[in-house]
């Protein structure tokens, strides 16, 4: 039963019990004290007429007078016992009712003041209610939503002393050498220090882009973007860079693309994190970004014939911070947060990004991008 109907009916049942209750004590009292008083007024009259030595024979006018007399007041009496009962018992329904309905407001108001107070395991227990009930699990998926959010700020901050430990472990090593005279300054010094102070400042601002996308105050351009353009571009310019691996990047798409609508910058930033990822986990082999219109979708797979990641590793690859354990003999200096700013700027723009990989065979991060003017852009809410 709803609450609006609860309501109504509360109000309807106090209404008629406060009625029957009062029609009933009211003609009860009436029904019973009225003839006995009035056979007591008789007996009176009689008892009179015999002390005087009359037959009895009450006068009529005097008689009728008396009765109404009794009437009145025992009609008071019984319209104010009438109202007293009713008024007891209507004040005990409505107590019993107004507390079955506040109970369950009391236990969200408990819930909400242990929450409060630093107890993140509180919830509101469900309600027959079912306005009430709603709003308690609206509120436990809130608890629920902020007990993550303390979760993941605990663990940031962990990892983030992690991350930051390393590097700042160097730099101090090496300044405090270079204050006693240990080593004499090189390049190679300098080299290195300037190696661990970029990657400091690759993670702070790969965090401060994370946070903005997670806060949604990350500024996007959404706009008709030509695809083939732009992965073309992205695909020339890290083959135009100088790897370590023997590994070959292809690309293998139809030069008559359909226009997306994304962010240029943003498109541009998960190709080259993917590809990029791609080309560190692969010593050799090949990387292939292929492309395909599936439906209103723009679908873009980067795949490589690397190390590959295990399957009980592939659930936590969009977390920040993960890396593979396999991956641990590469050397590789980055952030550790590029694929969770990937999937969150993918998912801001309206798309999916989904991985399949399997150990030494290779992994492939497959995601989309709505195609523009199309249903999936409208319905995504990105246009």
């Amino acid at each position: 039963m709803n609450l609006h109907l609860r309501l109504w009916l509360t109000n309807l049942l106090v209404l008629v019990v406060g009625l029957v209750g009062a029609a009933t004590v009211g003609h009860g009292y009436k029904s019973k004290q009225f003839p006995k008083q009035v056979s007591r007024l008789e007996s009176r009259y009689q008892s009179k007429e015999s002390n005087e030595g009359k037959a009895p024979n009450p006068d009529i006018q005097t008689f009728s007078l008396d009765a109404i007399a009794l009437f009145d007041r025992i009609n008071d009496q019984g319209t104010a016992l009438a109202l007293a009962t009713t008024l007891i018992g209507v004040s005990g329904l409505s107590l019993g009712l107004t507390h079955s309905i506040l109970r369950p407001l009391r236990q969200i108001d408990q819930a909400a003041k242990r929450f409060n107070s630093g107890d993140m395991a509180a919830r509101v227990p469900p309600s027959k209610i079912p306005e009430i009930h709603q709003l308690g699990l609206t509120l436990n998926s809130v608890a629920n939503h902020l007990q993550g959010l303390e979760e993941r700020r605990q663990q940031l901050v962990g990892d983030l002393a992690h991350e930051l430990g390393t590097p700042l472990t160097i730099i101090q090593a090496y300044v405090e050498m270079l204050e006693s005279g240990v080593i004499p300054i090189s390049s190679d010094i300098w080299k290195e220090l300037l190696e661990e102070t970029a990657r400091m400042s690759r993670l702070l601002e790969d965090l401060v882009t994370l946070s903005k996308i997670e806060s949604g105050g990350m500024p996007l351009r959404l706009q008709a973007v030509s695809s083939y353009p732009l992965i073309r571009r992205v695909v020339r310019i890290f083959k135009a860079r100088k790897w370590q691996n023997t590994c070959t990047l292809e690309l293998d798409c139809p030069t008559q693309l359909p226009q997306v609508f994304a962010d240029p910058d943003r498109f541009r930033r998960i190709l080259n994190n993917l590809i990029n990822n791609a080309l560190t986990y692969t010593p050799e082999g090949t990387v292939a970004v292929q492309v395909e219109v599936v439906d209103d979708d723009l679908w873009i797979a980067v795949k490589d014939t690397g190390i590959g990641i295990s399957q009980a590793d592939l659930p936590h690859v969009f977390e920040r911070f993960w890396r593979s354990k396999d991956s641990r003999h590469l050397r590789y200096d980055g952030s550790g947060i590029g694929l969770a700013i990937t999937k969150r700027l993918v998912e801001v723009m309206g798309g999916a990004i989904e991985v399949s990989s399997e150990l030494d065979e290779g992994t492939t991060f497959r995601f989309s991008l709505p195609l523009a003017g199309s249903k999936s852009e409208r319905a995504k809410g990105v246009g």
